[in-house]
């Protein structure tokens, strides 16, 4: 599925490629390398000499270019009605175009910003925009409430929450074209339901998703409960994922060939019929700091048996004053598990990522014939082709109180199961450090893990009450 994806990528960038080639006088898209991103540009359109301006009111404020507003609660879909308001598809739609949408402000090249009104915006359909720019092709099988984010947009939420009504077809809320970008801001995207689609609540692949102070609440999906997340590059601060369930992997998060760095957020109750009941990593370099995961579940009703809190494999992972408390897996890592089989010497090195691609005839030809294209995909926002290893860093974090079932050895690994990772400094639950394969009372740790020396004291970040073994 993964090398599926990364084609399915290419394929994206081609039609980009191909598109260049349009009739004169329509905006041509093109490709820059800006850093790490990959910036899909579409320039104005030539336009005729504008009319004498009127006179302006010099009280009023003029409105600020490329800010829209929304100033509706009510869901509406393409083709949309006139109706003197600016409902958030409107807006997003006008945000694409770089046109008004009935009293919906254009968007501009460079970064639009929608404002959200506060309140609860419901949504019963799927959105029916057809593509705004023909490259910009949807890769799901399961559409979404909104029209998709083509350009880079910011999202100011002002406290408002987005809901998928219960009854409702399937749906998530957002879907990330290649090279777009979406800084998303105090806003709660609540009860999307893709069924065995991935990414409950957002999907992106080639892109970039800035998250701040935002709540992803009882989202569902085959994998990515909230967040499906692939060859893209993933910030998270300040936010909380809670109640979100999958039948595959990654109850909250599901994140694949990807960079992502996630601060001070609480991962709560989320579950997952597959492994990682909270984040699922695969392929990712991946940095936790500050963050909560509490209660969160692996179910064993599924073909997934680890990693309550979190399962990573092949990764570049560091974990840093966090906090896992009563997450629960059926075998192995009830808060963690990490798997990294090159440095625990159980299955070769990978080698060259972009060598199995280059044996395709088709790919080659595409290396060959798309002037940049292999530049264009060694600086992808991923970083997956350039300075990728593996290796896990966790210290100076709390454990306590997390479990796995296994009847036949339970609470073997309750606190962590981490082939090949260091993870001394942390603190165990108890005084007398971990159980397992450690010497003390508190939760346990595996082999193949360096947890010497463990902390004998809490650390003051560390919730007293939660904190020590019950």
């Amino acid at each position: 599925m993964h090398l599926l994806n990364v084609f399915l990528s290419i394929l994206v960038l081609i039609t980009v490629t191909a598109c260049q080639g349009s009739a004169a006088g329509t905006p041509v898209p093109t490709v820059r390398v800006m850093g790490t991103l990959t910036v899909i540009e579409v320039a104005p359109s030539l336009s005729s000499p504008s009319e004498t301006p009127s006179p302006v009111d010099t009280a009023t404020p003029a409105p600020v270019v490329g800010v829209i507003h929304v100033d509706t609660l009510e869901q509406e879909v393409y083709p949309f009605v006139e109706n003197e308001k600016c409902a958030l598809g409107e807006a997003i739609f006008a945000a694409n175009a770089r046109v008004p949408q009935d009293t919906c402000a254009a968007g501009v090249d460079g970064e639009s910003v929608i404002e959200l009104m506060p309140g609860e915006y419901h949504f019963n359909q799927r959105d029916q925009t057809p593509p705004q720019v023909e490259w910009a092709t949807s890769v799901v099988s399961v559409g979404d409430a909104l029209p998709p984010v083509i350009f880079p947009l910011t999202i100011h939420g002002n406290g408002a929450v987005l809901i998928r009504d219960e009854d409702a077809e399937p749906f998530r809320f957002f879907e990330l074209m290649v090279n777009s970008k979406l800084m998303l801001e105090n806003v709660t995207l609540q009860g999307g339901d893709v069924g065995e689609d991935w990414g409950g609540a957002i999907y992106a692949m080639n892109a970039l998703l800035d998250v701040n102070n935002v709540r992803f609440i009882n989202n569902r999906a085959d994998n990515g409960g909230a967040i499906y997340f692939d060859l893209s590059a993933l910030n998270i601060q300040d936010s909380e994922f809670n109640g979100n369930h999958v039948i595959g992997n990654g109850g909250a998060l599901y994140i694949n060939s990807s960079k992502a760095n996630i601060q001070t957020t609480r991962f709560e109750a989320n579950q997952s019929d597959g492994n990682g009941g909270a984040l699922y990593a695969d392929t990712v370099t991946l940095v936790l700091s500050d963050d909560l995961f509490i209660k969160n579940r692996v179910t064993g009703e599924g073909n997934g048996l680890r990693g309550g809190g979190m399962y990573v494999n092949h990764v570049n992972l560091t974990v840093t004053q966090s906090q896992f408390y009563q997450n629960e897996a059926p075998w192995l890592g009830g808060a963690i598990g990490v798997n990294n089989p090159i440095l625990a010497g159980i299955d070769p090195e990978d080698g060259d990522p972009i060598e199995p691609l280059q044996e395709s005839p088709v790919i080659s030809d595409m290396f060959t014939s798309i002037p940049g294209f292999q530049a264009t995909l060694e600086a992808h926002p991923s970083g997956i082709y350039v300075d990728f290893h593996e290796d896990a860093q966790i210290h100076n974090n709390c454990f306590a109180n997390n479990v796995t079932t296994d009847p036949a050895d339970p609470n073997w690994t309750s606190g962590l199961l981490g082939r090949a990772a260091v993870a001394d400094g942390n603190y165990w639950g108890d005084p007398s450090g971990p159980s397992g394969m450690g010497p003390g009372t508190g939760d346990s740790v595996g082999k193949r893990l360096t947890f010497e020396p463990f902390l004998t004291e809490m650390p003051d970040f560390c919730d007293a009450t939660l904190a020590d073994k019950q």
